[in-house]
């Protein structure tokens, strides 16, 4: 009996951590690994920005830095939309590859 509880709950684990990549597959914004390293190496370059502005940048991203400011409003006077829409772009060049 307690064999298999533990067959069961081992399944059960398999079966949430499946559907856990599964989830993540289907939702993530950049696919390789490098990308990911890449998008983090060009927000940390912008020392003027919190972390959590970074990150927020990073885990939205957004097309346009009207976007990008009215969702993180604190960027309002921190970076100059020509930066932004630098940085926003590059992200885009390293989603779509």
């Amino acid at each position: 009996m307690v064999k298999r509880r533990k067959d069961r709950k081992d399944r059960n684990e398999t079966d949430v951590l499946n559907k856990t990549l599964d989830y993540l597959d289907a939702f993530s914004r950049f696919k390789q690994k490098e990308n990911v390293e890449a998008v983090e190496r060009l927000l940390s370059a912008h020392k003027e920005l919190t972390k959590f502005e970074r990150a927020q940048i990073g885990s939205l991203c957004c097309d346009t830095t009207e976007e990008c400011k009215t969702l993180i409003p604190s960027l309002a006077d921190k970076i100059g939309d020509e930066d932004l829409q630098e940085l926003l772009d590059e992200m885009a060049k390293l989603m779509s590859a």
